[in-house]
């Protein structure tokens, strides 16, 4: 008979607060759908490559202020 109780400090549920599978290709996904709509909008490669690089920035941010 297993007598071992668990550990009463360790939260049962979920294994850790990352950021799950979904919510990174919801991420990824409106990153592509920016920079698509900025590329249709403008017609300019260099306006588009700005705000793709100002993207991937600001998705770090979140990424890193959501942990």
């Amino acid at each position: 008979m297993d007598t071992h109780a668990p550990n009463p400090r360790q939260p049962i549920g979920r294994p850790g607060r990352g950021w799950g599978a979904g919510r990174l290709v919801t991420l990824i996904n409106a990153v592509l759908a920016g920079v698509g709509g900025v590329y249709l909008t403008t017609g300019s490669v260099a306006i588009t490559i700005v705000s793709a690089a100002v993207m991937v920035i600001v998705v770090a941010l979140v990424l890193l202020t959501q942990r």
